[in-house]
């Protein structure tokens, strides 16, 4: 049979029909390729703020709140309402004597979280969140291109072997599949 070598893989010379380990072997490249740009961009995600840290600078400059007795009060009877049978819902401690006497709330539950800890955390999270979009839209596209390699004609696919390495968008790639078929 007569093949081209193509980084660590043999893909078939033209006029020669791609068999199963080929089509594997371009979804591994592109899988390869989507998991190093999912890196790249999950590297990117910027870490959350630590509330203990403006809590604790708002404790030293006095500007500490805690929520009022009605926010703190409904708190815990939220947790006591979802509270199992037999469970120490109060402070989720096993054993010991100060298993009952902790009670385990979220920090908002208990303190007004300080502003400048809410600017920052909104604006990680602002940020943060079209990278998550784009990650999840990296996996869909993967998801598509996979089944449109398994299904696609000989031809388009030897199109589209020459550009896997250079592949810089997998929209163009999937488009690409589309409008080939």
């Amino acid at each position: 049979m007569e093949c081209l070598l193509l980084t660590n893989g043999l893909l078939p010379a033209k006029n020669k029909k791609m068999n199963t380990v080929q089509r594997k072997f371009l979804i591994e490249r592109i899988q390869k390729k989507v998991a190093e740009k999912i890196t790249i961009l999950t590297e990117s995600l910027l870490k959350y703020p630590s509330a203990s840290n403006y809590i604790f600078k708002a404790i030293l400059n006095g500007t500490l709140e805690l929520q009022s007795n009605e926010v703190i009060l409904n708190a815990i009877k939220t947790k006591a309402l979802k509270a199992k049978e037999g469970e120490n819902w109060l402070s989720q401690m096993r054993m010991g004597y100060e298993k009952e006497r902790e009670i385990h709330l979220l920090t908002n539950s208990l303190i007004v979280l300080p502003n400048d800890y809410v600017e920052e955390f909104e604006r990680v999270e602002e940020y943060n969140k079209s990278i998550r979009a784009e990650i999840a839209l990296l996996r869909i596209q993967l998801e598509t291109i996979e089944v449109r390699v398994q299904l696609a004609s000989d031809k388009t696919l030897q199109g589209l072997i020459n550009e896997v390495d250079d592949m810089g968008n997998l929209s163009l790639m999937d488009t690409k599949l589309k409008l080939l078929n």
